[in-house]
């Protein structure tokens, strides 16, 4: 075993050696628990306690899952022929699903909605009940009854406990929806966890067989888990109570989409005799930003004590800047980033010979040829009539030579907000330096791939309403709206789907409409064959050849041809599950591109600049990390001034977004910022004010 122990502190060698039993292991940031949690699961392996497949990871993200597999494959190679159950809590799910659904009533051919396949359906079925989409946002309605499905609520358990007008709205929407999704043989995210438990819970049976199949069970991050997800674990790890959770309760950022803070709070009262290990030497950070980030959390009252300590050496103080408004704060993380220097002989380098700058005449006597801004304060009286900042022609040169030079990817910024970003990209865009938003316009939220995705979801699935809707008329084939809820309306009279009606029994319409609708269904028909002995890429060349799809992107318009670019690229996923055939492949590439994360967009390959928010960071390291937006009522956020749980949560998250850093460390703020069209004054956040002067560079 010593070759397992050896790269290990002595604390990730306890927490690896305590297999037997209930063990909370308290993983500070980047303290190395991956490392500790796939040495625990080769240590269980090695030392014969468990076979392979008799031990269950359970992670939150995709990215995270095939960190896990990729390293325990690294550690064990060749040692092993099976490897344990490792997966997101959904992918877990999704496989117990495939095989026990069927007890509730559902075909193991389900497809899984995302987020904007559910936001039609409820938009639907609130349009069927009556109910205006105006007055009652569709999106609240999806919030609700997400919170009531975490909840491990039924539809008739929530509509019990409905206690005012919007929740028993919701219990009347969240109840026809569930019929509309089993209908459809469709399941939303919420449902892959709900349901399991709810086999678990109804037959348990099928509970025994899972509980003598995994008999370790692993989870990672256990301070993100919802209800659901700790019910589903705690009966899972019943009957052999091996369970170990791995989190950091400083890091528990999540509440807003369900995350129970008390979940890991609770885990010593929950499972008595509990081992409690805390690793707190830091492998990733710098002391003096460990040392801010301990003083930043230890204003938190709800919390397990801990202290982030390094080897790494102090490194540089954290750098506070304040700036004018949210223009100059770009344009700041420019500089810094291309190291070039604020000020030059004559003063402010932003006004210079090369710079253009222009003024609006309010009428206000200001001399356009005297103003000359030169310090934060004038900066921000004179920003009223400041048109805008115009690009400083020595700093573009000076970037445009380090370009090549620089590694982008090294650099993260983080915004509380998504909104914030707007100012940040104007800035990047000025000065044509590369950058890239995480968890922005996703790949698989593209019109033409969610377009190909329904035709291939429509296939395997012909009673998923919701995907055949999407691509009846894609492209154009003279089937509009009102004709196919003529066609739906009268297909579900008779209890069938779009494929089995005949054509004596469809609605009264135009022969143009009749004729095109009978060429859509002999086209999906032949689809459905044929694919039963093709690959997931043959599958999709068939869509695209049948269809004619690429013909509607024919314009050479340079939107159109990324769209053809898009409908290739798609080919990369669909070829990953081409040793596979038939609706068996098409299932599994569904199934992938359903759980993907905005994490699983950060790749290590386009040299640019990443943006994203701080609950988008999480997980993520980087060398040099820029805070952005450091003002009170934007971080610490406007709506947890006056509710101390929620200040806690925002403390949490300058947490998480200042241990992000490997070497340095940025928190800037600005004297004014102009959100959602509205200028204010700002004062600095709260949070800066904890971090002490010995620790800070001030600019």
């Amino acid at each position: 075993m010593h070759e397992l122990l050896a790269p290990l502190n002595e604390k990730q060698r306890v927490a690896v050696e305590a297999t037997d039993g209930p063990v909370l292991i308290l993983a500070g940031a980047g303290s190395g628990k991956t490392k500790t949690l796939i040495h625990r699961i080769a240590y269980i392996i090695a030392t014969k306690k468990a076979k392979p497949y008799n031990i269950l990871a359970v992670t939150f993200t995709n990215k995270a899952s095939k960190e896990l597999k990729n390293r325990l494959h690294t550690l064990l190679g060749n040692k092993i022929t099976h490897y344990p159950v490792m997966g997101t809590f959904h992918s877990v799910c999704v496989q117990i699903l495939r095989r026990e659904i069927p007890a509730l009533g559902y075909n193991a051919k389900f497809v899984i909605y995302d987020d904007n396949d559910t936001d039609a359906l409820i938009k639907k079925v609130m349009k069927d009940q009556g109910l205006d989409t105006k007055v009652i946002a569709p999106g609240l309605m999806k919030h609700i009854i997400s919170k009531a499905k975490n909840d491990l609520l039924t539809p008739s358990d929530f509509e019990a406990v409905a206690s005012d007008v919007m929740d028993r709205t919701a219990a009347q929407v969240y109840s026809t929806y569930q019929t509309a999704l089993k209908n459809h043989n469709a399941l939303d995210f919420d449902d892959l966890i709900r349901l399991t438990v709810q086999i678990f819970k109804d037959f348990p049976e099928v509970l025994q067989r899972y509980q003598q199949a995994f008999q370790y069970i692993l989870v990672d991050e256990y301070q993100d888990t919802n209800h659901a997800q700790y019910m589903l674990i705690d009966l899972l790890a019943h009957e052999h109570k091996n369970i170990c959770v791995v989190g950091d309760d400083y890091q528990s950022i999540y509440s807003w989409r369900g995350a129970n803070l008390q979940n890991i709070l609770d885990f010593e009262d929950d499972y008595k005799k509990s081992t409690v290990i805390l690793l707190e030497q830091n492998y990733r950070s710098s002391q003096h930003i460990l040392e801010a980030a301990n003083e930043i959390i230890k204003y938190n009252v709800k919390q397990k004590d801990k202290k982030l300590w390094t080897e790494n050496g102090r490194g540089h103080k954290i750098t506070i800047k304040e700036v004018a408004d949210e223009k100059e704060e770009g344009e700041f993380i420019i500089r810094e980033i291309f190291d070039i220097t604020e000020k030059t002989e004559s003063g402010d380098s932003r006004i210079t010979e090369d710079t253009e700058i222009k003024y609006v005449d309010e009428g206000d006597g200001i001399d356009q040829d005297t103003v000359q801004p030169t310090s934060l304060l004038d900066r921000i009286m004179q920003s009223r009539t400041f048109q805008g900042y115009q690009a400083d022609q020595k700093l573009q040169r000076s970037i445009k030579q380090q370009l090549p030079l620089i590694d982008l990817r090294k650099y993260v910024i983080l915004y509380r907000t998504n909104a914030q970003s707007r100012a940040l990209e104007e800035s990047f865009l000025r000065y044509n330096v590369p950058y890239r938003i995480i968890g922005g316009m996703k790949f698989y939220d593209r019109r033409e791939i969610k377009d190909l995705i329904a035709y291939l979801r429509s296939i395997v699935n012909p009673a998923d309403w919701v995907s055949v809707e999407r691509i009846v008329n894609v492209p154009a084939r003279s089937l509009g709206a009102n004709s196919w809820k003529k066609i739906e309306a009268q297909c579900r009279s008779l209890g069938v789907n779009y494929l089995e009606i005949p054509p004596e029994q469809l609605p009264l319409l135009r022969p143009q409409q009749h004729d095109a609708f009978i060429a859509f269904q002999e086209l999906m028909k032949s689809l459905n064959t044929k694919m039963e002995k093709l690959s997931p890429s043959e599958s999709l060349d068939l869509v695209v050849k049948l269809t004619h799809f690429k013909d509607q992107y024919n314009t050479k318009l340079p939107e159109d041809l990324s769209r053809l670019e898009n409908i290739e690229e798609l080919k990369s996923v669909t070829s990953k599950f081409d040793n596979q055939v038939g609706s068996t492949g098409i299932l599994a590439m569904l199934e992938d591109v359903a759980l993907v994360s905005d994490q699983d967009d950060v790749n290590d390959f386009s040299n640019a600049v990443n943006l994203m928010t701080v609950h988008a960071a999480k997980g993520l390291e980087f060398d040099t990390v820029f805070i952005t937006g450091m003002e009170e009522g934007l971080f610490p956020h406007a709506r947890s001034l006056f509710q101390p749980s929620e200040m806690e949560e925002e403390r949490r998250l300058c947490y998480v977004a200042l241990t992000r850093a490997k070497r340095k460390a940025y928190f800037v703020y600005a004297g004014q910022r102009t959100v959602y069209g509205a200028t204010q004054i700002t004062a600095p956040s709260r949070f800066l004010k904890d971090i002490p002067k010995e620790l800070v560079d001030r600019r």
